[in-house]
């Protein structure tokens, strides 16, 4: 039986995907061990051999991904350039699995970005996070949304101005000014949840 995966085990598994989808091949330790910037091959080892007992590994041929019927292949869209759709072909750089149970509706409308930055420390979302978001093109005041304004695209929280839409922060640096909105801007989507670097 399969069992859920630490959030540290998530991100080992999701750079496996990134790194075999890059280069054609699985990783080695090493390879992982340098992406990931851990200072031993023992500690992604460990996690490592974590993903084999739980079956997310193929043990037989080395960090070869497992298919899970429990899961589903969530693709990572990373940085959006030019304005382009979030989920066009060209900017996916991996699939990360997630647990079915856990997405509401359609699967596919779901899609992780890394986050970049420190805006949203303070609503638990650092830099370097993955951040799990529903394709939707409306949301509700007080909700976290992807925005795409022009050809950027930042992750905010949605709030209601006197007559213009504000774009907040949550960040304990001072720097992180709120956005303020007259003109046409994108919701891409729902913030649903943030899988932590490690």
């Amino acid at each position: 039986m399969f069992e859920s995966l630490t959030p540290k085990q998530k991100i080992v598994l999701a750079a496996i995907s990134l790194l075999t989808n890059q280069n054609g091949v699985t990783p080695t330790l090493e390879e992982l061990r340098r992406y990931l910037k851990y200072p031993r091959i023992s500690s992604v080892q460990r996690h490592t051999d974590e993903l084999k007992k739980k079956g997310y590994i193929n043990s037989a041929r080395g960090l070869s991904l497992s298919q899970r019927t429990d899961q589903i292949q969530v693709p990572l869209v990373g940085n959006v350039a030019c304005g382009q759709p979030l989920l066009a072909t060209g900017n996916i750089e991996a699939y990360v699995p997630y647990e079915k149970s856990k997405l509401s509706g359609d699967p596919t409308n779901y899609f992780f970005l890394r986050a970049v930055g420190d805006s949203m420390n303070n609503a638990g979302i650092d830099d370097g996070d993955f951040v799990l978001v529903k394709k939707q093109a409306t949301a509700d005041f007080g909700q976290r949304i992807v925005a795409l304004i022009g050809d950027e695209a930042t992750i905010k929280k949605y709030q209601m101005g006197e007559g213009h839409i504000i774009l907040q922060p949550e960040s304990s640096n001072p720097q992180n000014k709120p956005i303020y909105l007259i003109d046409d801007f994108i919701i891409q989507g729902v913030v649903k949840d943030v899988i932590p670097k490690g």
